[in-house]
């Protein structure tokens, strides 16, 4: 069976129907065939990591993927951009009851955003998940910022050369498009952005 869009039908809103034969990882199974399959939008921490905290929770975002899509038949849906890096394919994984696991994942705390275009079905929904999951202190956000798997980033609107913290309810209203990630504040300021009036460094709040 193959698992690639059909000739001619549009990659962003063609389904297809799979059996999930193996949980890898919090983001990614292995369909019956042999297949990789890696969640589109998300990245969840590496179970294999020899980092003991990362593997923890890299364990949990694994024990939780299994126990929403282990042997079960799943709705696959493409975006434009149908393969990774890697070769494996990309898709946003849906079951019988009308969940998206890429979403419920980050609902969680088991994964975090990480929306690439051309992919960007369902980037404000993902990007909202994301952020009351880190505010609500759940799942890999637990330790925040003592979790190496969380590296400490700025996220900046192109529009206004402004940078904001993750976690400011700012980004709420700025579209996928105009935003861009730095991993420092020096890397933002050289970039000619500046901090944003409650993002001060002595203001810093995690939410």
């Amino acid at each position: 069976m193959s698992f690639l869009p059909a000739p001619g039908v549009s990659a962003a809103i063609e389904r297809q129907s799979a059996v999930v034969q193996d949980v890898i990882t919090g983001d990614t199974v292995r369909l019956d065939g042999g297949k990789l399959l890696k969640y589109a939008g998300i990245s969840s921490p590496p179970p294999q990591s020899k980092i003991l905290l990362v593997q923890k929770y890299g364990a949990e975002a694994l024990a939780f993927n299994r126990s929403l899509v282990g042997g079960k038949r799943v709705q696959i849906e493409w975006g434009q951009q149908i393969r990774n890096d890697e070769g494996h394919l990309l898709g946003y994984v849906f079951l019988d009851d009308g969940r998206m696991a890429n979403l419920e994942l980050l609902k969680a705390g088991h994964a975090k955003a990480a929306v690439l275009p051309p992919n960007l079905n369902y980037a404000a929904e993902f990007r909202r998940s994301d952020l009351d999951a880190r505010r609500q202190k759940l799942g890999l956000w637990k330790e925040e910022p003592e979790n190496p798997y969380i590296k400490d980033e700025y996220i900046g609107d192109k529009n206004t050369k402004i940078f904001y913290f993750p976690t400011s309810p700012e980004l709420e209203r700025i579209p996928e498009s105009y935003l861009v990630r730095f991993r420092s504040r020096i890397e933002a300021t050289a970039a000619g952005y500046r901090s944003c009036a409650e993002c001060k460094e002595s203001r810093r709040q995690l939410y």
